[in-house]
This record gives structure tokens, C-alpha cells and sequence, in this order.
């Protein structure tokens, strides 16, 4: 058995460490010429995609001997609307870095290989790879590549503004913004990597053609409303914008012996657009069936379910008006509400998607 890996994220990583773990070796090929995100910024990783896994960091180094470390991890995350504010508290996840920082979850992964090869600066192809090896891991981060080989169902695609900036934080609080205004059917979030530097990213569909040609005037508004919230000046350190990112999922995970994982596979989930921990368990999962311990698409059926969850979810709430977020966000205050959001073991995919019912049923 031979196996190959295009692209050395978390899902390839992942995938490599799995087979090592059950004896096996993996040739990984990274286009990049280093290990990491090709942005510099932090993310969220939280059970609100992923019940019931409640501690994705306990999780995979107890169940699967994977281990990260995060940057920090998170108590609350306050919901700003247009002019409501409220806040859920509990273990609500962790905030990570990705990138080019010492402490990226690639390069971690990276650190915990013994044996796989991964080969930089690689430029080498799906057709040309599955000629040479008995088992082709598509891990390359990029939905067209799937699209090229298979169907991809796309929900939609995001239009990205944001920045690494400076301010005065708390490192265990994620502030988000929803606002029509600026952040049209989407939402604004601050996400912290210390004290004083975090990560600020808008982020909508681009249902509509202005959504694109209006990026910037919605960025400056996004800055201003936050730094009106937090009280402070908020300052841009290193910009970055993305257009047309693909959110969507393959039609088969595995087809032959070419298993699909992370974004290739469909593992961001359409809500908060997060996917490191259905990256990283798509990868465990397709090596798992490689060694003989599973069966990939029957593994897969829970990010499936995963990702049904937060489309509906976030369909509805692209129906909501400025003045519906309001009533939601405000809801929050009511302590039956915070606890069916936060309850551990519980899908809050499914509670919050009980709390939007009212407006999204009209």
C-alpha cells in the first residue's frame, strides 16, 4: 500500500499522523513552499458545529493521540446587533492560530510526523499522483480541485475583509456583529491572540453583485462600529480580503481509492464558516478506512449531518432584518435562552435554530 496526500493542512496532516499511528506512511504534497495557512490570522474552534464533542482539544488527543495546543481558550462570546448586545458564557471552544505563527495548528501537526515525508514546493498533480500510488488523500484545501474529479454542491460563496489589529483585549472573549449594514446576510467577528493583537474579519455571501463592489466601504463601517463597541481605537496592522471562497460539499467522499477531506470534502460548516475540526476528523477518518478500520462515507455521515445543521441555520438567519437580530440578541439575556445555547452534550446547531423558528417560519 502506498499512499499519497495533496496538501499539508490540518485534514492532510491529520490523515498522515493517523496512518503513522497504525504503522503506515504517507508521501504529503504541499504547493506552498512552507507548512501553514496562507494567511496570518486566528480561528475559532467551538462545540456549537460539532456536538457532542464538547472539548475538540481533549477530544482528539484522548480518542485519537492527536494533540494541540491552543492559544487560548474561550469564556464568552458576546452577539452585537445594531443596537443590542448580549453575551453567552461557558467552555465555549478555542481560539488557535493558523499561518505562518511557530504555534500554527499545521505546524504542530507537522511536528508530530515521525516517518511521512512532506514535500514542499511541490507542484505535483492529481492526475500524475494517482498513477503512481495505490491510495490518492485530496486534502488540498481548495473546493475546485474537487470540483475537477467530482459534483460539489455550493450553498454559497463568501466575499472576506479583514485584518490583524491592535487594541486592548481579553484573550478569552469573541466579540461578533451581525448587521445588515455592513455584513449583508453574514457577520463581522474579533477574535483575540494575546492582550493587545487579534484577529477582525467581515465576512458575507455574495448573494448580490454591490456585496462585492461595496467591500470596502463595509470594512471601514465594520472598523468603526467595533471600535464604537469596544470603546477604542481600534488599528489595522496587515489587511487581507478573499473573494468567491467556496462553501459547499462533494457529492462522494471516496470514490476508488481517492478519499476527499477537509475543504475538498465539505468540512467548513455554512454558520460561522469554521472547519478545523471537521478538517481535522475527515482526515483521521479517511486514513482510518485505509488501515481497515471504517468505512470513510459511513464515518463522514456525522460531518454530513454537521453541515446540514448549519446550512439550515444559516439560511435562516440570512432572513432575519436589523430589527429581528435585535429581538434574537437581545433574547439572549433570558437565562433559559443562554442555556440552551451553551448546554453541554446538546446540538446547539439545534437550539439556536429553535430560538430563530419564530421569525424564520413566517
Amino acid at each position: 500500500m502506498k499512499t499519497a496526500i495533496i496538501g499539508a493542512g490540518l485534514a492532510g496532516l491529520s490523515c498522515a499522523l493517523t496512518l503513522e499511528k497504525h504503522g503506515h506512511m504517507a508521501d504529503i504534497f504541499e504547493q506552498s513552499k512552507g507548512i501553514g495557512f496562507r494567511y496570518d490570522i486566528a480561528e475559532l474552534m467551538t462545540p456549537i458545529l460539532h456536538a457532542p464533542i464538547n472539548d475538540a482539544v481533549k477530544f482528539f488527543s484522548e480518542t485519537y493521540n492527536i494533540h494541540l495546543k491552543p492559544s487560548s481558550n474561550v469564556q464568552k462570546i458576546y452577539v452585537h446587533s445594531e443596537n443590542e448586545s448580549a453575551y453567552v458564557e461557558g467552555n465555549i471552544g478555542f481560539i488557535n492560530m493558523r499561518g505562518e505563527y511557530k504555534e500554527s495548528y499545521e505546524k504542530q501537526l507537522a511536528q508530530q510526523l515521525v516517518h511521512s515525508k512532506i514535500h514542499c514546493d511541490s507542484h505535483a498533480t492529481y492526475e500524475g499522483i494517482s498513477k503512481e500510488y495505490t491510495h490518492v488523500v485530496l486534502a488540498t484545501g481548495d473546493s475546485q480541485d474537487t470540483q475537477q474529479i467530482q459534483p460539489y454542491d455550493i450553498a454559497y460563496s463568501s466575499t472576506f475583509a479583514g485584518a490583524v489589529v491592535k487594541g486592548d483585549f481579553v484573550r478569552n472573549e469573541v466579540h461578533t456583529w451581525f448587521n445588515n449594514d455592513f455584513a449583508p446576510k453574514g457577520m463581522g467577528y474579533l477574535l483575540p491572540h494575546s492582550n493587545t493583537q487579534a484577529t477582525l474579519v467581515n465576512v458575507y455571501p455574495q448573494y448580490e453583485v454591490d456585496g462585492l463592489q461595496k467591500r470596502n466601504e463595509f470594512w471601514e463601517a465594520m472598523v468603526n462600529q467595533v471600535s464604537r463597541t469596544l470603546n477604542q481605537e481600534i488599528v489595522i496592522e496587515e489587511e487581507f480580503t478573499i473573494s468567491d471562497y467556496q462553501i459547499g460539499k462533494c457529492r462522494y467522499p471516496r470514490i476508488g481509492n481517492t478519499f476527499f477531506v477537509g475543504n475538498c470534502f465539505g468540512a467548513i460548516t455554512p454558520f460561522l464558516g469554521f472547519g478545523q475540526t471537521g478538517s481535522i476528523l475527515s482526515g483521521i477518518y479517511a486514513a482510518q478506512d485505509i488501515c481497515g478500520l471504517g468505512d470513510y462515507e459511513t464515518l463522514c455521515k456525522t460531518l454530513d449531518k454537521d453541515y446540514d445543521d448549519s446550512l439550515v441555520l444559516r439560511r435562516g438567519i440570512e432572513k432575519l432584518s436589523n430589527h429581528q437580530l435585535d429581538v434574537v440578541t437581545k433574547s439572549l439575556h433570558n437565562s433559559m435562552v443562554n442555556k440552551v445555547v451553551t448546554q453541554p452534550n446538546m446540538s446547539v446547531l439545534k437550539g439556536l435554530s429553535y430560538l430563530l423558528k419564530p421569525f424564520t417560519s413566517k
